[in-house]
């Protein structure tokens, strides 16, 4: 339920308007693309704010796979496909059809693969039911409502794809920092010779996208130049919903855990978008 409150202007909402402007302004003025010119340099201590990077390539759509056939289902995807066994990929999934789908109760969809998508685009419905389990580096859900049941999951957790193109969230050295998406990761200082000012985490890349956010997490930093130690990045939640999107289970995105030889991944996106929530 939203609420309108009504009030005197205030010195925040003053403020908060002339900073709207003010990033309106510095984008509309910006004609080129990734550059460190746009960014925050910091010429005495020779840090800056790296821009935004292009947004990630589309993902691909595969012909859909069967109700029956493809999924070991019952009926069909332009009426009602019922999946009733669990089932585990290896590669992109593409789901499609003009009727609607639901995973029952304790059916498991997983692709345990970095970056691997499982797609859904049904015209009717989408159910998630009590105790059923998704499991990819994306899920992507397109339907006219979405019904996430209370004990359901979707987990994307440390299956993060590569890092958008120009950049890395990714820390350099041998410290062991966090990874960076919306800011930047945790800092790590394991050697006694440097200063906290010197480490730094991985970089922030993901500005432009914080109001629709659909970028991969990035691995955190190792300790060693012989192994790549560090957590994996968080994967992408996505729900695209006609009318009304109904969560009562876990949504989960967060990065990989570095364990004692590496920093933690950052964690991924989660972007839903219905009429109603």
């Amino acid at each position: 339920m939203a609420y309108t409150l009504h009030k005197p202007l205030s010195h925040l909402t003053t403020f908060s308007i002339l900073l709207y402007f003010t990033f309106s302004f510095a984008s509309q003025n910006s004609h080129h693309g990734f550059s460190i010119l746009d960014s925050n340099f910091d010429p005495i201590f020779g840090d800056y704010t790296p821009p935004s990077p292009p947004p990630p390539p589309p993902l691909p759509h595969p012909p859909s796979l069967t109700c029956q056939e493809g999924l070991n289902g019952t009926g069909s995807l332009a009426t009602t496909c019922d999946l009733n066994s669990s089932l585990v990929f290896d590669g992109d999934v593409y789901i499609g059809g003009k009727g609607s789908l639901n995973i029952l109760p304790g059916v498991n969809l997983s692709c345990p693969v970095l970056g691997c998508a499982i797609l859904i685009n049904v015209s009717g419905e989408f159910s998630l039911q009590s105790g059923s389990v998704m499991v990819a580096g994306t899920v992507y859900v397109v339907s006219r409502n979405a019904s996430l049941y209370g004990g359901s999951v979707i987990n994307v957790t440390g299956l993060a794809g590569a890092a958008p193109p120009q950049t890395s969230g990714t820390p350099s050295g041998t410290q062991g920092a966090g990874g960076g998406h919306g800011g930047r990761g945790a800092t790590c200082v394991s050697d006694n010779t440097k200063l906290p000012d010197d480490v730094w985490g991985g970089d922030a890349y993901s500005w432009s996208s914080l109001d629709k956010p659909w970028s991969y997490g990035s691995k955190g930093g190792t300790t060693s130049k012989e192994e790549k130690y560090g957590g994996e990045g968080g994967g992408r939640i996505r729900f695209d919903v006609v009318d009304s999107v109904d969560v009562s289970g876990d949504l989960l995105a967060n990065g990989g855990d570095g364990g004692i030889k590496g920093g933690g991944g950052s964690g991924g996106s989660i972007f839903m978008k219905a009429h109603r929530m």
